[in-house]
């Protein structure tokens, strides 16, 4: 994917061609960055708390532009394994005074 607002060119383009940077060199700047900041490593894995992070703050917004934007293609596998339950969000659940008052409508 391509963002348009910066034209039609890779933002991380490999310097010999127009391709992304491999993989290996997006962990490569991950691991200096935290190191440099001195950052404990986060438990879970390299990329996957970050992406987690990043997916639940975006709870709030429409499933399928959440998707895109992260690179799922699977919306059971962003909801269970990224998208967390958060204190804010539980209390907001509890606090919702929305009620149904359909006839017919029975817990």
């Amino acid at each position: 994917m391509r963002i348009q607002a910066l034209g039609d060119g890779w933002v991380f383009r490999q310097l010999d061609k127009d391709e992304p940077w491999n993989r290996r060199v997006f962990d490569e700047v991950l691991r200096k960055a935290e190191a440099d900041a001195k950052m404990t490593r986060l438990p879970g894995g390299l990329w996957h708390p970050y992406r987690r992070k990043w997916a639940t703050e975006r709870r709030h917004l429409p499933a399928i532009d959440v998707m895109k934007a992260g690179g799922w293609s699977d919306r059971t596998t962003m909801e269970t394994c990224y998208q967390q339950a958060t204190d804010a969000g539980v209390l907001a659940v509890m606090e919702s005074t929305a009620k149904l008052r359909d006839k017919g409508v029975v817990g």
